[in-house]
């Protein structure tokens, strides 16, 4: 029986080709220009490739759709290090975190969501179905999608890449929330859209359900899990089957 399930936020809550890849040349036109990275012809397309962004499309492995600002710092660091010997990696972490909060803030209408959210939450409280988030993202833009989107009140359990909890693939993450929630770790799902969603749920010995409406395709995901979905619209009678 299934306790509680723990979501991925971008390209599994919210859709990540409207909100997060509109944000990532304007990022990096900002990075060069704080780090002098001229010309742009020549690093725009290197750091782009470092964020996993090439020819228009995500990597799903790449750094933009599962790293935490630390890692995606180092990333673009190897290529800044040409210019500058030395780099203060807190600066350029928080540079990232900044620039992309504002990028996705500066967002015209509502957050795009892939069904209503407000009823498929309902839906699993009323099962007595615990509801945690997990991504890579920092706590404060969470946070404010949440209560933007009018779900953060549904919300029990929140690991970020800031929060000083695990960060994901980590599976202690799952055993936090299952001892919070007061059961076993296989009787929470995770839902994720990337492979290393499906990596998070194994190391935590958590259910995986992969959607393909993020950066993933169906094989990647059929890789880690039989559970693989279009969408969180079509999670409600994938968990009855579970239980």
């Amino acid at each position: 029986m299934i306790k509680g399930i723990l979501f991925d936020k971008d390209g599994t809550l919210i859709d990540f080709f409207k909100l997060w890849q509109p944000a990532i040349e304007p990022v990096l036109q900002r990075i060069m220009d704080d780090y002098d990275l001229l010309p742009y012809a020549y690093y725009q397309p290197r750091l782009e490739k470092a964020i996993g962004y090439e020819n228009g499309k995500i990597d799903p492995e790449g750094a933009i759709a599962w790293k935490p600002y630390q890692l995606i710092a180092e990333d673009l660091g190897e290529i800044i290090k040409e210019k500058h010997e030395s780099i203060d990696y807190q600066l350029l972490i928080h540079r990232l975190q900044d620039y992309f909060t504002e990028a996705v803030a500066s967002f015209q209408g509502n957050i795009p969501t892939f069904t209503d959210m407000v009823s498929l939450f309902t839906t699993l409280k009323e099962q007595d179905i615990a509801i945690g988030i997990v991504t890579t993202d920092t706590f404060l833009s969470t946070w404010q999608c949440m209560e933007e989107l009018g779900l953060d009140h549904f919300i029990s359990f929140i690991g970020t890449s800031d929060n000083s909890r695990p960060i994901k693939p980590d599976g202690a993450l799952v055993e936090q929330a299952a001892s919070l929630w007061g059961c076993q770790p296989s009787e929470i799902v995770v839902v994720g859209d990337t492979p290393n969603d499906m990596r998070f749920a194994k190391n935590g010995k958590a259910v995986a359900i992969g959607v393909t409406s993020g950066t993933a395709d169906a094989e990647s995901l059929s890789l880690y899990t039989s559970y693989v979905i279009p969408s969180v619209a079509e999670l409600l009678p994938l968990i009855e089957q579970i239980n």
